[in-house]
């Protein structure tokens, strides 16, 4: 009888420690957005504008405010393209960094990159010759991108920069 309580006593506490394993995963790792984000020519950095990782990780706002343009004029139509995409979360690090810029100018004769996290690139395209908005404007813009286009984690698009139907906001990986 006692060789029997031993072994159920043993299943029991393998049972526990594999419960217990499961019960409490590791935390996920904090990704590095403050080394990680490339700024666009010109630009200052993450370091420079004082910002932290929880400010270039938190989420993405909704589009409340930005679908009253979309019912005024739309001069620009939005689209989700398909690969290469890239990782939800490092593009919402460039709109983060890119929203923190505030009234600095985001400006394309062509087109010019304004950020790059981990090979997912934000570009201002100029649909004529040369366009320029606050580099909020610019984030809002790309906002509909994150809120429309993510599959999966993954997504590529473009919108125009809010107020702006003539500087394009291109959101890619490569």
């Amino acid at each position: 009888m006692v060789g029997f309580m031993k072994s159920v006593l043993t299943v029991t506490a393998v049972f526990g420690f594999f419960a217990g394993g499961l019960a409490a995963p590791a935390p996920a790792p904090e990704i590095d957005y403050l080394s990680l984000i490339k700024p666009g020519p010109g630009f200052p950095t993450p370091q420079q504008l004082n910002l932290t990782n929880a400010d270039l990780a938190k989420p993405a706002p909704a589009l409340a405010k930005l679908m009253v343009r979309e019912t005024l004029e739309k001069r620009y139509n939005p689209q989700c393209w398909g690969e290469p995409r890239c990782n939800y979360n490092d593009a919402v690090g460039c709109y983060n960094y890119l929203n923190s810029l505030g009234s600095t100018t985001c400006a394309a004769s062509g087109v010019v990159r304004m950020c790059s996290v981990n090979g997912c690139n934000w570009y201002a395209r100029s649909l004529n010759g040369y366009s320029a908005s606050p580099c909020y404007k610019a984030a809002a813009g790309g906002a509909w991108v994150l809120n429309n286009c993510n599959v999966g984690g993954r997504l590529s698009g473009s919108n125009a920069a809010y107020d702006n139907g003539n500087l394009a906001v291109d959101i890619l990986a490569g």
